[in-house]
């Protein structure tokens, strides 16, 4: 590893994330996409996926390397030219990170067969008018006494999605069975229900058919929503992700 990289500690890459969203970040120049080095092209990469915050934006690159975690940490890190300052090991999962020209970046690497697989990602500043919005509130679904903890916008070819997650007290059971009620409620179907023409007509009655609050849901023009549960001692963490469609 680069001997300029110095250990970070959990506490401190979960304090690195809380002030990377806080910190303002400069947009004068292009940002830089790893999926384009030289050094980095016999990897395979996919994206990039876009979220949009409140007033910043994240570019996520996701990527499978036919090396080790340790030696894709160092091609990075010779790669993005001083982006990536420190390093934390925790387990087998390496994370490098970074501030080059007010932007932060964020790279986490893990082993996979013979070789390593992980994310690069980017937070940089965004101006309130040019946010893309969902058009979606999933604050319609979460249970009462909901605690709000994440809302981004992510940019689609369908149009923009939306990542919201919310902290629920209560056990899971409970959770789920009022969840799966507003969603009952304002018409949602899950995905294998609308898929097996339950919805159309089918021959099961879909009101007669139990579904898990977990997993995915669909209205009959399209909209999907993943639904996922997060339990913890005394709460729950509940994330949604809408499309306004599948995609193709």
């Amino acid at each position: 590893m680069s001997p300029f990289l110095t250990p970070m500690h959990p506490s401190s890459m979960l304090l690195a994330v809380f002030l990377m969203c806080a910190s303002p970040a400069c947009g004068a120049s292009a940002a830089w996409n790893p999926a384009g080095a030289g050094i980095l092209a016999e990897w395979t990469w996919t994206g990039p996926q876009v979220f949009d915050l409140p007033g910043a934006q994240v570019r996520m690159h996701r990527f499978q390397a036919p090396v080790t975690p340790a030696d894709a940490a160092r091609r990075l890190t010779r790669a993005g030219n001083d982006r990536f300052s420190r390093l934390q090991f925790s387990g087998s999962v390496l994370t490098l990170s970074g501030v080059h020209e007010g932007r932060h970046w964020l790279a986490q690497l893990r082993p996979v067969g013979r070789g390593g697989a992980g994310t690069v990602g980017l937070l940089s500043s965004l101006e309130p008018a040019a946010r893309q919005e969902a058009g979606f509130d999933p604050a319609q679904f979460a249970p009462p006494g909901a605690r709000p903890i994440l809302r981004a916008s992510s940019r689609l070819a369908e149009g923009a999605g939306l990542l919201a997650s919310y902290l629920c007290p209560g056990s899971y059971p409970r959770v789920a069975a009022a969840v799966r009620a507003a969603l009952q409620a304002r018409h949602w179907q899950p995905a294998a229900a609308v898929a097996g023409g339950f919805a159309h007509g089918g021959q099961e009655d879909p009101s007669r058919v139990v579904f898990t609050a977990a997993g995915e849901w669909a209205q009959p023009g399209g909209a999907r929503l993943s639904v996922h549960f997060h339990p913890r001692a005394d709460a729950v963490v509940l994330t949604f992700w809408h499309r306004s469609k599948e995609p193709a």
